[in-house]
Formats: structure tokens, sequence, C-alpha cells
């Protein structure tokens, strides 16, 4: 395994774009989350759009597939079909076009845009990739189903961002030509103590007693597959207490934290990645926090010790330099072959 001396990190930010999809098996909390058409979400995509291209970001959005289509086309092969009697959310889907669950004008926007936005799998109907209750066949209808309607755009991704970070069939990826995912985010140990990690973590986001883990191009660990694991979650911390700061104008403080973590990058030429989900995104000062911190982003592109791009191009530039040279790994010209585009 050779070593590359790249010249600037690098900024990653995904976004796990899928409406009422997220939430399929989980009435009570769709319900409350979403809008019935789901337009306040849609604002939400366009307004996050808008900022990217104010800033210049690249941010990979990871779609679930039913999003492509407009409307049921009721396809001969059609996962949907096994949550009658087991999901409301089946009746919502099924042979209807209710806007929650079809999103073809959200594709429309996303390969529209001045600034290149990379699209991501994440999941045909967003079931998880459990290989304890996912069978390799289901695996492989949902990749399949996702490339085939997706193609129907010209869009042929090599990313997979997992629904719920539920990571398995790596082997099926690998054969549908994947070349990275996106792995779960690494925590501080004192997270994970029992009863007192909450506390400290919500602690830690205000007061930066430690940072988001950041990470070297040639440390990336690989199962088969470029593993860019995120750093930190946009919003993870207790909403309640966001809501709070908000209220008495310390929004932008527990931000803090993820800022030093993009100065460490820039400044040591590693990778961060952070991730969000579009509904997430719900006030003006959600928003506002946002140019908050790509403020000091673009501080550090314009500097040139940072660059802001896709998992999917950052993936290749790990396999173009052959970073990556072990048995099962993809090669260069495995790339070649599944290229990535969004063509206008």
């Amino acid at each position: 395994m050779s070593n590359i001396t790249n010249q600037s990190g690098y900024f990653l930010f995904s976004l796990d774009t899928e409406l009422g999809w997220g939430f399929y098996d989980l009435d009570q909390l769709r319900y409350q989350i979403f809008s019935p058409d789901g337009s306040k979400q849609r604002e939400a995509i366009e307004r996050l759009l808008d900022i990217f291209d104010e800033f210049g970001i690249t941010a990979t959005w990871a779609v679930t597939g039913h999003l492509f289509y407009e409307k049921c086309e009721e396809c001969e092969i059609c996962p949907i079909l096994d949550w009658e009697g087991k999901y409301r959310s089946f009746e919502e889907i099924y042979k209807t076009q209710e806007p929650l669950w079809y999103g073809a004008d959200i594709i429309d926007n996303l390969i529209s845009r001045a600034t290149l936005q990379d699209i991501a799998f994440h999941g045909y109907t967003h079931q998880l990739f459990d290989e304890q209750t996912m069978d390799e066949d289901a695996a492989k209808t949902e990749v399949r189903e996702w490339l085939r309607v997706s193609s129907r755009r010209g869009i042929l991704p090599s990313t997979v961002i997992f629904p719920r970070n539920v990571i398995g069939h790596m082997k099926v990826f690998e054969e549908s030509g994947f070349i990275c995912y996106r792995g779960r985010e690494v925590q501080p140990m004192l997270y994970r103590i029992k009863f007192l990690g909450k506390l400290f973590k919500h602690l830690d986001h205000i007061f930066s007693f430690s940072i988001p883990h950041v990470y070297d191009l040639n440390g990336i660990s690989v199962n088969g597959m470029v593993n860019l694991y995120s750093s930190q979650d946009f919003f993870g911390f207790n909403r309640n207490v966001e809501m709070v700061l908000d209220s008495i104008n310390l929004d932008n403080v527990r931000f803090n934290r993820i800022i030093k973590t993009v100065k460490k990058a820039a400044n040591e030429k590693k990778i961060v990645h952070i991730t969000a989900h579009p509904w997430e995104f719900k006030t003006d000062k959600d928003l506002d926090k946002l140019r908050y911190l790509l403020g000091y982003v673009v501080e550090d592109i314009s500097a040139g010790r940072l660059q802001s791009i896709g998992m999917t191009e950052l993936a290749k530039k790990v396999i173009s330099k052959d970073i990556i040279n072990t048995k099962g790994s993809k090669t260069r010209n495995q790339v070649s072959k599944v290229p990535f585009r969004l063509d206008n």
C-alpha cells in the first residue's frame, strides 16, 4: 500500500434524503415529523441547495430509490407488496402518487444545480441491510431496482449510504460496482458510559472537551470498498436543549466543536465528514448554523487548505492513487467501468 501526499484536507457533507421512506415502519413519528405532502421538507432541500450553490459546496445526497418516481408504476418487481397488512405506509404508497413518497422533482433539483452534487444509493425502499433479517436475494433486488430506476436519469452511483447506518451485504454492492460507503461515526469512549455518557456528550458539544474524529487518506479502512466514515452528525445533539440555546441566541455555540474539526482537517490535510437529514433543517436558525459552519469551510478552501468534494470522487482519488491495493479491492480499471455523472 503506497502513501499519498495530498495538498489539502477534504470536507465531506452527506445527507440522507428519503422523505417518508425513512419512517416507513414508524407511523407516529412520520406523522409528527413530516408535512403530509412533504412540502416543508422539499423547501428545506431547496434552501440547502441554494446554500451549497452560494458557498460552492458539493454534498453527497443519499437518495432512496423510490424518490425517482413521480407516482407508483405498479412495477413487476415490487418489494412494497410485502408490506400490505404489515405497515400502514403501504396504503399511502401503492397505486398512489402521494408526494411524501415520490420525488422526481427532487431529483430534477439535484441534477440542475450550478454546483455539482453527488448522488448515492440509500436503499430502494429504505429497508435495512441487516443480514439477520434481509436475505441476499432481497438485497440484490434493492440494488438492482435502484440502479434500474436511477439509470433512467443517467445516474450510475458508486457510493452506498446504508439506511439507518446498518451495514451489510457488502459482497452484493462490490459485485454491483460500488466503490465506497459511509461507515459509522467514531465517538469518544466516554459517550458510551451508561447514564453519564449522554450528559458528557451534551456538555462536550457545548464546551468542546474533544473534537470529532478526522482521518488520513492513508489510514482509511477497507472492506472491499473504501470506508469514508462519518466524523459527526450535524444534529447529533438533544433537540430540546438546542431549542433552548436558540432561544437565548446561543445557537452557534455547539458548532465551535465542529469548526475545530474542520480546522484540524485543513491543517493536517485530513478528512472531515459531517452528516445530516434534510428534514432536520426545520427553522431559519438551523440553516443559519449551516451558513456559519460553511463560512469557516470556505475560508480554508480559499486558502487552499481544504477541498469540498463528494464521497464518490474522493473514493476515486483514493483508488487512483493506488492507496488501496489489497485482494478484493477495486482497481483503477474497475472504477472506470462504473463512472458517476450527473448529466443535465
